[in-house]
């Protein structure tokens, strides 16, 4: 699994619509938190002149509304406004990840 961890306005959606196009990769959904998040994410691939699959909200991934046999995976966009936006108003302080052997921080 790749992070990427950059600061805010540096690329990291543009990076993610540029691995979501990689046709090696077809079909890798990109995973917003918000509907607003899907509609900026798809604008922001047209303005790029790359061809996405449709982006999804977390809401649709946790209902199941995709079809797993059809998707080679997913890509998180903005992840830590996903994970606060689960506690709502509490702030989130902390999260953990697992680093598989081999890969790097």
């Amino acid at each position: 699994m790749k992070k990427i961890l950059k600061k805010r306005e540096t690329g990291k959606t543009a990076e993610l619509i540029h691995m979501s196009a990689n046709k090696d990769n077809w079909p890798t959904i990109i995973v917003c938190r918000s509907f607003d998040e899907v509609d900026r994410v798809w604008r922001q691939a047209q303005s790029m002149g790359l061809e996405i699959p449709q982006p999804i909200t977390f809401s649709h991934l946790r209902r199941g509304k995709f079809e797993p046999s059809a998707i080679n995976g997913f890509l998180i966009d903005n992840a830590d406004m996903l994970l606060q936006s689960l506690g709502g108003s509490v702030p989130l302080k902390a999260f953990t990840m697992t680093v598989e052997e081999g890969e790097t921080e």
